[in-house]
């Protein structure tokens, strides 16, 4: 008996590269959404050669080679690592049809394609839709973070500068008043043992000098921009707090995911924390999702008063966790707390926990909040009552002179509905973090994508939407099946991209 024998490596054979793709494989499913795609349309480039020059790839095999690669069960996206797949991965060689791009042209077309990518995106979601596979009324919106190409060493905040000048100048005047007990001791026959470390001092001295003129410039830099903080490998990133109060330099990706097939619907990368991101977000899958109105579930990281207002302006209704009221300072005993206050809509007045009532003359205030970019204005109104003046129990309400005063913002309204949506459909609320922790899961545990290549916000945007597309293209698979997705991706025809 002999162990089971393989070919010889010499033997010719008359085969074609579609003979070793099977037709369940989901490389079909890659070759054929990209077939359906109008690249001119979508502004690609080199769609169309120009009649001189040497011959460029044509985008659409570019593409392919990228979706294959930021697929979850190859995961391959560095463009050197994509460039030897193409020479030796028999899929790849069929779906480029042996093509190889060199690692600077893979390179390129990413770097180059921010903005079309993005489209890719939502052209794909817009197939989802026609198929029925959305969840047309309700999504999950969540933010996580994907560390940047930038450490935390090369980002530097207005204290973090300070403490580095302050080393330097340490530093100099130490090294200084060693050169002055030097020359003290200086003498004709001063031994060269004393001259090298005099040198060795000086070139210390040189790059501390080179140091300050860095760290001052940074600081310059930092007080005529509008941020607290710069990054200086990739600017556009940012130091965050992660999980359990840890900081890595990120960028925090937003995503919202419809609840029937945990597909993501649309996304958005920033580099902020997640405050002011639930309208912008609900917005756009609105778009995708192309309803009249809409239901946003989010977590308490969102609960923001004109986030929520404009939301509700816009026809969509927001499950959004309310945040635990902190007591300020200026209110010595919980029992009187802001929220111990009624509000009576009918008199526009509140109550106080001691049956006082607190009014308003109706003046309108205005106030700026927020800083940066992310101001915005709020219009508020003050209530009081002259009942504080004499009340027995004013050193445990307020430490004002004045006595106790509410303020309500024009915002305060939708927040209270939001509230009770909250604690009246506990369960709807519930189904948030199994709807869009799944996504981030799978790309992130799974798949091992926890950080970006690129540098800056719309490369890195231009990144992700690979991902999601990714994403959503093995996700569809495994619902439809793939001889079912091929089949339904021959009938679309691509929208109109405005």
């Amino acid at each position: 008996m002999e162990h089971i024998q393989g070919n010889n490596r010499y033997q010719i054979r008359m085969m074609c590269l579609e003979d070793y793709i099977e037709a369940e494989n989901p490389v079909r499913v890659i070759d054929c959404f990209v077939s359906r795609l109008s690249l001119e349309q979508l502004g690609f480039k080199h769609v169309i050669l120009k009649e001189e020059g040497r011959p460029a790839f044509s985008p659409s095999v570019l593409l392919k080679l990228y979706l294959y690669g930021y697929n979850g069960s190859a995961r391959i996206r560095s463009s050197r690592r994509l460039e030897a797949e193409c020479k030796r991965n028999i899929e790849l060689r069929w779906l480029m049809e042996e093509l190889c791009p060199s690692h600077a042209t893979i390179a390129s077309f990413r770097k180059e394609h921010t903005k079309e990518l993005k489209e890719v995106f939502k052209l794909f979601t817009a197939f989802l839709y026609k198929e029925g596979l959305l969840h047309e009324k309700v999504v999950a919106i969540d933010g996580t973070k994907m560390r940047a190409q930038n450490s935390r060493k090369n980002n530097y905040s207005e204290k973090s500068i300070e403490e580095h000048l302050a080393y330097v100048e340490s530093k100099t005047e130490s090294y200084l008043k060693e050169l002055d007990e030097m020359d003290k001791q200086e003498s004709s026959e001063q031994d060269n043992g004393m001259r090298i470390k005099k040198e060795q001092i000086k070139e210390k001295l040189k790059h501390l000098q080179q140091s300050k003129e860095k760290y001052s410039t940074l600081k310059e830099i930092l007080e005529q921009s509008e941020h607290k903080q710069i990054s200086t490998t990739d600017a556009d990133s940012r130091l965050l707090q992660t999980r359990l109060n840890q900081t890595e330099v990120v960028y925090n990706v937003q995503s919202a995911t419809e609840i029937k097939n945990k597909l993501i619907v649309a996304f958005d990368v920033t580099n902020t924390n997640d405050y002011n991101q639930l309208h912008s977000m609900a917005v756009q899958a609105k778009e995708s999702l192309q309803t009249d109105e809409l239901t946003a579930i989010a977590d308490g990281g969102y609960y923001n008063g004109k986030q929520i207002s404009d939301c509700e302006k816009n026809n969509i209704i927001t499950l959004v966790a309310p945040k635990d009221y902190i007591l300020p300072t200026a209110v010595p005993d919980e029992r009187y707390s802001y929220d111990k206050f009624k509000y009576d809509g009918s008199k526009d007045c509140y109550i106080c926990p001691e049956g006082q009532v607190l009014s308003t003359d109706g003046s309108i205030q205005k106030r700026t909040k927020g800083k940066g970019k992310d101001r915005y204005e709020v219009t508020f109104k003050r209530y009081k009552t002259n009942a504080c003046i004499n009340c027995p129990v004013k050193h445990l309400c307020t430490s004002s002179k004045m006595g106790r005063e509410l303020q309500r913002y024009d915002y305060h309204n939708a927040v209270e509905r939001n509230n009770n949506r909250v604690k009246q459909q506990p369960d709807i609320y519930q189904t948030r973090q199994c709807v869009v922790e799944h996504p981030f899961g799978t790309i992130k545990r799974n798949w091992g994508y926890t950080y970006t290549l690129l540098k800056g916000t719309s490369k890195v945007a231009a990144e992700m939407a690979l991902i999601f597309l990714s994403y959503n293209i093995k996700r569809t698979m495994s619902i439809m099946g793939v001889s079912k997705l091929i089949d339904a991706l021959k009938t679309w025809k691509m929208p109109q991209v405005a």
